[in-house]
């Protein structure tokens, strides 16, 4: 009774959700895998789109929002969406309790404890969202999916720009997106942590190989559209002008237009799939919860 009134809320908050992710299983492991099922899905979809431009059979690369409401348009693509929005629904729960309980799996300081608390907290939002645009292009209520980010960006660019200390602020989100590239190439090229969240002693080594060089592409191509989306945020906040910022399918279009634009493209577009394999493979390997 004394330690649990000496406890922290927010280590109460934590050990209770933690409680009750444990006592759910095993069905909170398979929702969780279900749901990096359907973000792999996305990404697939992303990368395939991305590389049919970059061959030139057609199309332009768009980003999740552009490639649902492509999806949307095939035959039983609306059934598909709703699979996908619920899939998304259950990865921005997964990690939201991520957010909340952290990764006790993973060996971190207090400093990598919080930044991956962080990360998750973020993460959970990017899904949720992602998860109301699949659903709301599902129900066919496309005007209200607001799947076009780029408008979405230079919408909030000019309002940035318009407000006091707005273009600092937006250098600032800018500069943020930067970090968060950076990040990625750590990942991408430093000391590979992707074996701390997988099930190693379930799988072979050959398949832990794969999910590292897997990983390792992924980040490549996810630092380069956010470095692309940072570049343009700084030059839109330079130039005092909305227009030339762009969100992520805007960044992969202005890669597709640079000389050697197929190939670069296509290169961020293997990477993509790089990133949506990963995500289907977690789906079987992933360490879900304490476990």
């Amino acid at each position: 009774m004394a330690r649990a009134r000496a406890e922290h809320p927010g280590q109460a908050a934590e050990r209770a959700v933690s409680r009750a992710a444990n006592k759910g299983q095993p069905w909170t492991d398979r929702a969780a895998r279900v749901g990096f099922l359907a973000r792999g899905s996305v990404y697939v979809l992303v990368g395939g789109v991305a590389l049919t431009a970059a061959l030139g059979a057609g199309g332009a690369p768009t980003d999740p929002s552009g490639a649902l409401m492509r999806l949307g348009r095939m035959p039983a693509g609306r059934a598909a969406l709703a699979l996908i929005a619920l899939g998304l629904l259950v990865h921005a729960a997964f990690r939201a309790v991520l957010a909340v309980i952290g990764e006790p799996y993973v060996k971190q300081r207090r400093w990598q404890r919080l930044a991956t608390r962080a990360r998750h907290g973020f993460s959970a939002l990017f899904y949720l969202g992602m998860s109301s645009t699949a659903a709301l292009l599902a129900a066919g209520r496309s005007a209200e999916a607001h799947a076009d980010k780029d408008a979405q960006t230079r919408g909030l660019s000019a309002w940035l720009l318009g407000a006091p200390f707005g273009r600092p602020l937006l250098v600032a989100i800018a500069a943020g997106i930067a970090v968060a590239a950076a990040v990625e190439l750590v990942r991408a090229f430093g000391p590979n942590r992707a074996r701390d969240h997988l099930r190693v002693e379930a799988m072979r080594e050959g398949q832990c190989k794969l999910m590292v060089a897997l990983g390792r592409v992924a980040y490549v191509a996810r630092a380069t559209v956010l470095a692309a989306c940072a570049y343009f945020l700084v030059r839109g906040a330079i130039n005092r002008s909305p227009r030339e910022t762009r969100g992520p399918a805007g960044a992969l279009r202005a890669v597709w237009e640079l000389p050697h634009g197929g190939l670069w493209l296509a290169l961020i577009a293997a990477g993509l799939l790089a990133f949506g394999a990963y995500s289907v493979l977690e789906a079987r390997w992933r360490r879900v919860f304490a476990r």
